[in-house]
């Protein structure tokens, strides 16, 4: 359920024209400064933010009361996220001119992005000292208390706002949060129920009161809570807590015929269609691909002008297998937002999964081209050369991506790490991949790729065969349904001599996966350790019949069966 008082901050535009800003008393009618500013504005307007800043400061030199110029300095620094020198810049600008509201909100904002909770307390605190009529601005403290666990004080704000203000459901709704993140269900229950009886037009009431009755169990009453609420409010947004009430009763059609009609209804905005739909594409396990397509095509139908609506379309025609219509639509999702990165990054997976790794090619350097120096891209393409065995390409994009990369996170850097060690595996590289398979994955402690072609690649060679069981073993229990990682397991476990134990993963790995001419062959070679001859022979008689466009040696495959015995 979205929390009220979670809400996204936001951070202010750089609007460094003159007419915007409210000059201090004695600097308004200063001609100079005035020149200065507006120098400043037109070396941002260029993009040059380097020479906007010196300029900046050479006018603080000068004019240390100028509130608009820490305003500025502060504006640029924060939209680098460097709250460092951002803060205090902005803290005196407020100093300089405390009447200003822009900068106290400015001030607010960056605090609240920094995480510096009590300080933006204590700045609300401040505000309510000069002007304690708004309501609002109780309700903003309610919800910097809640979020800096200051529960119990928050409580206390609404009390104080109920006193001056008088109660109302729009306050009674955030309290209801607060008191069920407090554990206090009941008395948020009371609270909201007591707004049902009034039939508040305010969807929150019905929402919340819904989602507390499905914790406790009662589907039921929420559904008829929320037949209530779609009368009283006309909100449509509540056919989406309709179907989560659907579900819980198991009653499918119902819960898709409740989607179905929030995404045709014209009264809720794409936002909030596309968080559905996102929950509906990766985590829901209720409806199938036909049902899914037809939600994507209302989304089409009723919002053509937005990109993700042809790339979720896209994403579901590509699960059917319909790669060409997929293809089609995430070649539109480009064309009307070319900046759309991850609908790049599928055209290139989707031709690199359909065997076209040239067309993969092609259609990265054009986004690349697009959006230069885009790390996402880059690597891709270095992706798609690897998987077309041009190594001397795929180093040049893939070592490019990870130079560049230093601002990504930990999981980007990590799968680039990946990806160098597959691609130095095949160079004959072996130091430098270990490496790249070590650096992956001290970024990223769940990164099951890396561990296991780390440690499959170590047991090939017969190197350091103790680290790679250990990342072997931590592959499968993050992913115990992998036949690719419970093979490598197994083999690891037969180049330790271990058999027995290589045996159960060997046959997990039969289990999970549509078998493969190595993984047969390994299963051949296991057996014969363990003196079962004629099994050992019929496992490797069938990695020869599926050894064709394979990498195994069916000529030794050939020889092990002839000789009844294993070779290396």
């Amino acid at each position: 359920m979205e929390k009220i008082f979670l809400r996204r901050l936001w951070m202010v535009g750089i609007m460094l024209l003159l007419g915007t800003f409210v000059f201090a008393q004695d600097l308004k009618d200063n001609k100079e400064y005035k020149e200065k500013l507006q120098a400043i504005e037109a070396k941002l307007k260029s993009g040059d933010i380097p020479a906007a800043l010196a300029g900046i400061e050479e006018v603080l030199q000068k004019y240390p009361k100028g509130a608009e110029m820490f305003y500025a300095k502060s504006l640029l620094y924060a939209q680098a996220r460097n709250f460092d020198v951002a803060i205090p810049a902005a803290q005196q600008a407020v100093n300089n001119d405390p009447e200003n509201l822009i900068y106290r909100n400015h001030l607010l904002e960056l605090y609240k992005s920094s995480g510096d909770l009590d300080s933006a307390v204590g700045l609300i605190d401040e505000v309510l000292e000069n002007n304690d009529k708004s309501s609002a601005i109780y309700r903003e403290k309610v919800m910097l208390l809640h979020a800096a666990k200051r529960s119990d004080e928050a409580l206390e704000v609404i009390e104080l706002s109920n006193a001056k203000f008088g109660e109302s459901d729009t306050l009674d709704v955030l309290k209801a949060e607060i008191l069920m993140d407090m554990d206090k269900d009941g008395e948020a229950a009371t609270l909201l129920g007591k707004w049902r009886q009034k039939k508040s037009p305010i969807r929150q009431v019905y929402s919340a009161l819904s989602f507390l009755n499905l914790e406790n169990n009662k589907p039921n009453e929420s559904v008829k809570i929320l037949m209530e609420g779609l009368e009283n409010t006309k909100d449509d947004l509540l056919y989406f807590d309709l179907a989560d009430a659907y579900v819980d009763l198991k009653k499918e059609k119902l819960a898709y015929d409740a989607l179905k009609t929030g995404f045709q209804s014209s009264s809720i905005g794409y936002f909030d269609k596309h968080r559905v739909m996102y929950n509906v594409m990766s985590i829901n396990q209720n409806l199938n691909l036909d049902q899914k397509q037809e939600l994507a095509n209302i989304l089409v139908l009723k919002h053509p002008r937005v990109a993700d609506t042809h790339m979720f379309k896209g994403d579901v025609l590509w699960q059917k297998g319909e790669l060409d219509q997929a293809k089609s639509l995430y070649l539109t999702a480009v064309s009307m937002q070319p900046q759309l990165i991850d609908a790049w990054r599928k055209l290139v997976e989707l031709n690199i999964s359909s065997g076209d790794t040239d067309q993969a090619i092609r259609d990265g350097q054009e986004g690349l081209k697009l959006n230069p120096g885009n790390v996402m891209l880059t690597y891709y393409i270095g992706v798609a050369n690897l998987v077309k065995k041009d190594f001397e390409n795929a180093r040049k994009y893939l070592e490019t991506a990870l130079n560049q990369s230093e601002n990504e996170n930990a999981f980007i850097q990590s799968t680039i790490y990946t990806s160098l060690g597959d691609l130095y595996h095949e160079l004959k590289m072996t130091s430098a991949s270990d490496v790249a398979y070590e650096e992956a994955i001290k970024l990223d402690s769940t990164n099951v790729g890396a561990m296991n072609n780390y440690a499959y690649y170590l047991a090939l060679r017969k190197s350091n065969l103790d680290v790679a069981a250990k990342h072997a073993a931590k592959a499968n229990d993050l992913n115990q349904k992998s036949g690719t990682f419970q093979d490598t397991y197994a083999w690891v476990l037969f180049q330790q001599e271990k058999f027995k134990e290589a045996l159960y993963w060997i046959e997990q790995a039969v289990k999970n996966s549509e078998g493969s001419a190595v993984l047969f062959e390994h299963y051949g070679d296991i057996l014969m350790k363990l003196g079962r001859n004629k099994e050992a022979i019929k496992q490797w008689e069938k990695a020869l019949t599926m050894s064709d466009n394979s990498s195994v040696d069916k000529e030794k495959i050939k020889q092990k069966i002839s000789e009844k015995k294993y070779i290396e």
